[in-house]
C-alpha cells in the first residue's frame, strides 16, 4: 500500500468518476425493482399481493443503501476550499461502498433471472440443453462480474490508495465487516425465499455471502 508522508490531495475529477458510476448504479437498481414484479417465482407473503423475490429485493435495497452511503462519503471527502481536492480518509471508504454496491446490483439482477430460468421446463430435449446452456453462461458472467467488484475493485484500490498504510488496512478490515454483514443478510433471505424449514448452519449464514454466485 502506498505511504505518503505529505497531505494527500486527490483530484476532484476522481470523486466526480465514482459519483456518475453510483448514478448509473441507481438506474439499474430503478430498473431491476420493478422488473421483479413482472418475475415468476418468489413467495407469497401475508398482506402482499404479488409474491415476492425476497433474496433480489434485498439485494438491491442494501446496493440502493449502499449507494446512497457512498455518494455521501465521496462528497464529504471534497474540501470546501478554492482548489477542491479530496483529503479525507471518507474518499476510499466511499470507494469500497460502491464496491459492494456494484456487487449487490449483480446479486440482485443476476440471481433474480437465474430463478426465472430455473422454472422454465421446455419439451423439446435440445431446447431445453440450450437453455441450460444460456443459464450457465449467464451465472457464469454474473460470477465474474461479481467477484471483480466484490473482490478485485476494493483490492486494486486499497494498494493503490495514498493514505497511510493504517488507514488502508482499517478501511480494509472495515470492508471485510461490512461484507459479512451484507452477506448473512443476504443468506437469511435465500433461505426464507427456499421455504425450507431446516436452519441454515452458522457457516452457511455468515459465509455463504462471500460465493454468492455459487448459490443464487
Amino acid at each position: 500500500m502506498a505511504e505518503t508522508q505529505e497531505p494527500v490531495r486527490v483530484n476532484l475529477n476522481v470523486m466526480r468518476a465514482r459519483l456518475t458510476i453510483l448514478g448509473f448504479n441507481l438506474a439499474i437498481i430503478t430498473f431491476q425493482i420493478k422488473e421483479l414484479q413482472t418475475l415468476g417465482g418468489g413467495i407469497a407473503l401475508p398482506g402482499i399481493e404479488q409474491s415476492l423475490h425476497v433474496s433480489a429485493a434485498t439485494a438491491l435495497f442494501m446496493s440502493l443503501a449502499l449507494s446512497i452511503v457512498s455518494m455521501i462519503s465521496l462528497i464529504a471527502s471534497c474540501a470546501t476550499d478554492q482548489d477542491g481536492f479530496c483529503s479525507h480518509w471518507s474518499l476510499p471508504a466511499g470507494d469500497l461502498l460502491m464496491y459492494l454496491a456494484l456487487a449487490q446490483t449483480v446479486a440482485g439482477f443476476f440471481g433474480a433471472f437465474h430463478a426465472e430460468f430455473e422454472l422454465v421446463a421446455l419439451p423439446d430435449r435440445q431446447q431445453a440443453e440450450m437453455l441450460a446452456l444460456i443459464n450457465a453462461a449467464m451465472d457464469t458472467c454474473g460470477g465474474i462480474a461479481w467477484g471483480v467488484a466484490v473482490y478485485l475493485g476494493p483490492a486494486v484500490s486499497l494498494l493503490r490508495s495514498p493514505f497511510p498504510r493504517r488507514t488502508n488496512v482499517t478501511l480494509g478490515l472495515a470492508y471485510l465487516g461490512l461484507l459479512l454483514l451484507v452477506g448473512r443478510i443476504w443468506t437469511t433471505a435465500l433461505h426464507l425465499e427456499a421455504q425450507d424449514p431446516t436452519p441454515a448452519s452458522l457457516l452457511e449464514s455468515w459465509l455463504g455471502g462471500l460465493v454468492a454466485p455459487l448459490i443464487w
